[in-house]
């Protein structure tokens, strides 16, 4: 009798913890909110030495975006994955040389952000670290020679 309990106790427990399991399995890959992976937004994390560079995305202002880790890292958001951009990053500290950045479609990975239930938050993040090289100091204005005296 207390082997068929024991045989029992391990039926219903091994059963209780192959239920999680499934529900995972169960779990749908693709967003049920109608948006479909293509239209989610790019996210660019870019790592710098500097605080509160000034960028520009393909040419122009870039309104979505924030500072992160002590103003030294910059998330710009919003960005289209199926072509390439161009970041130019200008320092607002003197000394420095601007910095051209490629945003490629490949460089975005899909990433989980947070999950809750069934749903699932993902994100495309694409990382990049930025070393700015310092300007060439500025050659002095040679003297002109003074006018001879007439």
């Amino acid at each position: 009798m207390k082997a068929l309990h024991r045989i029992l106790i391990l039926i219903a427990a091994s059963g209780l913890f192959a239920l999680p399991a499934l529900a995972v399995k169960q779990s749908p890959s693709e967003p049920t909110s109608g948006v479909s992976e293509a239209e989610i937004g790019g996210e660019a994390f870019v790592h710098m030495k500097l605080e509160f560079v000034k960028f520009t995305l393909d040419g122009k202002e870039w309104e979505n975006h924030e500072y992160i880790d002590n103003r030294k890292t910059l998330v710009i958001r919003g960005v289209e994955r199926s072509s390439e951009h161009t970041v130019v990053l200008t320092p607002r500290e003197g000394g420095w040389e601007p910095y051209t950045l490629v945003l490629k479609p490949e460089e975005f990975k899909r990433t989980n952000v947070s999950q809750k239930g069934k749903t699932t938050i993902i994100a495309f993040r694409s990382k990049h670290v930025v070393d700015f090289t310092k300007a060439a100091p500025a050659k002095p204005a040679e003297p002109t020679p003074p006018k001879a005296a007439q």
